[in-house]
């Protein structure tokens, strides 16, 4: 109690660290438990689990004691799929450069002040994940190798030249009419010889990209057939599961016939059954082989919602904003230069007015609402993942969009014991990390969160954060929040 105590009145620091911490009265919620376990000890020592009970623990000279009474105890949330990249929002240029490095250092931070401990960055760049690793306080990050055709999505944004500089693990597809640049080997860009230059660099899956085009649009060049096996044969070798970057029913289509591991996004774009009111059995055909494969299937809601969002007047009214991101940086997106993907987007609509444009956007979310609770109702288990940032919407900032998945993953349908397990326990054992995280056992990594409210019993309890404990360092959430 005296530590409580102390740390209310503002005489302990804000970070404590220490090799053996000792955590006291806690109801712990552990999503491998069928129940909570209640006055509760768990021993964390060298930033891992050691010991948890029932029983009181009697504390070590020195050890750092931390009353959770009346508290809950979950383990750290996983987000499997953000960008840790560009500042959401800023000029296709990259200015302003100062906002950028502010944005940088806040990032983890953001993440942490929601309960996200555990990332995974499915199309990583080397550079900012060295910047992400280089902040003091960071959620633990780990990364797929992005593996795009050259000439194929995403490479048609930048040219083949560009593209050599940006994809590491590019594949040359030679059906498709590119020019390759100057000094690039093809020997060193086939799916053999780029899933093991992931696997070397310590990528912990390969992700895909099946897309032809997006709107209307049909005719980028996709991956083969071939090259799709060769891509899957090769990460099999390496253990590696592969992720696929498809939204729209015929791209999904493609990746489930391919038997891969993990769909990355949910499948807002129904195409010709766009009018649907209930799931087209073409739809319930494809789904029905994501519930027999076991495929992973991330629902993304945050790419669709940023979207329609950004088109809503006062878009940052809700005051978690002033906690995630930087004042300077909330001051710049009201202003007029930082419209400019605002107005790209008005200008793809024709000029129809953005609360209409809003109306558009909310059936395509819709429809990802339906797939999502067909495969819920099926008892297909969920992983949260915000594809944080999805585009350059300034609205969906790191942190704040996961915890706007959940809720609305909640929305849906789906349960809060089921959200506790998709944030938790599902997307460790989807990315082989099970070993590490995902629970509240001896032998994982101490990274847990410590709530006011219980997220059994109410989804807003995910904001009621007290104290994070990050490898056995406690840190107080208040902390973390951005300068205004």
């Amino acid at each position: 109690m005296l530590n409580r105590f102390l740390g209310l009145m503002g005489l302990l620091p804000l970070t404590l660290s220490a090799q053996s911490l000792l955590i006291e009265n806690a109801t712990v919620l552990s999503p491998e438990k069928k129940q909570p376990l209640t006055s509760a000890y768990v021993r964390v020592e060298n930033g891992r689990v050691t010991q948890v009970s029932s029983a009181p623990i009697q504390a070590k000279p020195g050890e750092i004691r931390l009353d959770a009474s009346n508290q809950f105890l979950i383990p750290g949330l996983m987000d499997s799929h953000v960008h840790v990249s560009q500042m959401p929002g800023l000029l296709p240029d990259g200015e302003p450069k100062t906002l950028q490095q502010q944005f940088e250092i806040q990032q983890p931070r953001s993440y942490l002040y929601f309960g996200v401990t555990q990332l995974l960055d499915p199309s990583q760049s080397a550079a900012q994940l060295a910047t992400f690793k280089r902040q003091p306080q960071h959620p633990d990050i780990y990364h797929c190798g992005a593996t795009p055709i050259l000439g194929g999505y995403p490479t048609v944004f930048t040219g083949p030249e560009q593209a050599s500089k940006i994809f590491s693990y590019m594949i040359i597809q030679a059906d498709v009419q590119q020019p390759i640049p100057a000094g690039l080997n093809p020997a060193e860009h086939t799916p053999e010889a780029v899933v093991a230059k992931m696997a070397e660099d310590g990528a912990s899956c390969v992700k895909v990209f099946i897309e032809d085009g997006f709107g209307t649009r049909s005719d980028w060049p996709n991956i083969s057939a071939e090259l799709l096996a060769r891509v899957k044969q090769a990460a099999r070798q390496y253990n590696l599961p592969v992720m696929a970057h498809a939204n729209a029913i015929d791209m999904q289509k493609i990746a489930v016939d391919a038997e891969l591991d993990i769909m990355a996004h949910g499948m807002w774009n129904w195409n010709q059954y766009r009018a649907a009111q209930d799931i087209p059995d073409a739809i319930r055909q494809i789904l029905d082989k994501v519930l027999q494969s076991g495929m992973t299937y991330q629902a993304t809601f945050n790419v669709m919602d940023g979207l329609t969002n950004i088109m809503l007047p006062n878009a940052l009214a809700d005051s978690h904003y002033t906690k995630v991101v930087p004042g300077d940086i909330l001051t710049w997106y009201h202003s007029e230069p930082a419209q400019w993907f605002k107005q790209e987007l008005l200008r793809d609509f024709e000029g129809l007015p953005a609360e209409r444009i809003a109306l558009i956007q909310q059936q395509t979310i819709s429809q990802g609402e339906r797939v999502i609770q067909y495969l819920y109702s099926k008892g297909h288990p969920m992983v949260l993942a915000s594809d944080t940032p999805s585009s350059p919407t300034y609205v969906a900032q790191p942190g704040l969009s996961t915890f706007n998945e959940l809720k609305h993953m909640h929305q849906v349908g789906i349960s809060l014991k089921d959200i506790l397990a998709a944030a938790t326990i599902n997307n460790a054992r989807a990315f082989g990390l099970s070993q590490d995280y995902g629970s509240i056992e001896a032998g994982k990594v101490a990274n847990l969160l410590l709530l006011n409210a219980n997220p059994l019993e109410n989804i807003q309890a995910y904001d009621s954060l007290d104290k994070i404990i990050l490898h056995g360092e406690v840190i107080d959430r208040q902390s973390l929040a951005a300068a205004q």
